[in-house]
């Protein structure tokens, strides 16, 4: 079984990436996608949550206010680590159970999309990393129209992460998403795959 991490800032296009290859025949893990059910009410992190921070970051149906625990969480340094030491042990966890599952089912190729993966020091779970890179402006304007955000608000998120350059910098490969193209962001993909994964993908290359 060979493992890619696929990483990079945030709104930069780590899920439009891991979604192309799992067209080619990956098996995909989106670690986002672990945190948000963690955080559905009654969740595990839900849970350790409200009980860190108090019913303040509730909504008026009990659901967690996404947009209050974004805010403290990109404005308060303390916050943002305590949130970091609870939230990835568990899921840490979930990606070992989900890696191991893999193994067993004797899949060859396992994409997993984790957004902070430097910064957790969860290389040592991946054969290779992609990097999915776009230019800061690029990276704002996304936000700041995904989550319905100021400029500022959107510069202060990608600030408090590792910035692109890095993570492409340490990557061993990088995937270029300024564009707001699909078709050109899956042609990047597939010449990378060629190079480097084709043994590994069930479904044959398409030209």
């Amino acid at each position: 079984m060979y493992v890619v991490g696929v990483t990079g800032g945030i709104a930069s296009g780590k899920s439009a990436v891991g979604h192309e290859l799992e067209k080619l025949g990956a098996k995909i893990l989106d670690v986002d996608k672990i945190t948000r059910e963690l955080l559905k009410s009654g969740g595990e992190l839900f849970n350790a949550y409200v009980r860190h921070f108090g019913e303040i970051i509730l909504d008026a149906d009990g659901n967690l206010n996404k947009k209050v625990v974004a805010d403290i969480i990109f404005n308060d340094e303390t916050a943002r680590r305590w949130v970091n030491s609870v939230a990835h042990p568990m899921l840490l966890k979930r990606t070992r159970d989900f890696l191991a599952d893999c193994a067993a089912q004797g899949i060859s190729l396992v994409v997993l999309e984790v957004p902070l993966l430097y910064e957790v020091g969860w290389e040592f779970l991946v054969d290779e990393v992609w990097a999915v890179y776009v230019d800061k402006e690029t990276q704002i304007s996304r936000l700041m129209k995904r989550d319905g955000i100021t400029a500022e608000q959107a510069r202060g998120r990608i600030d408090s992460q590792m910035s692109s350059k890095e993570i492409a910098e340490r990557a061993d490969v990088v995937i270029c998403n300024n564009q707001n193209s699909r078709r050109k962001l899956r042609k990047n993909i597939l010449d990378v795959a060629r190079q480097r994964l084709p043994a590994m993908l069930s479904l044959k290359l398409e030209t």
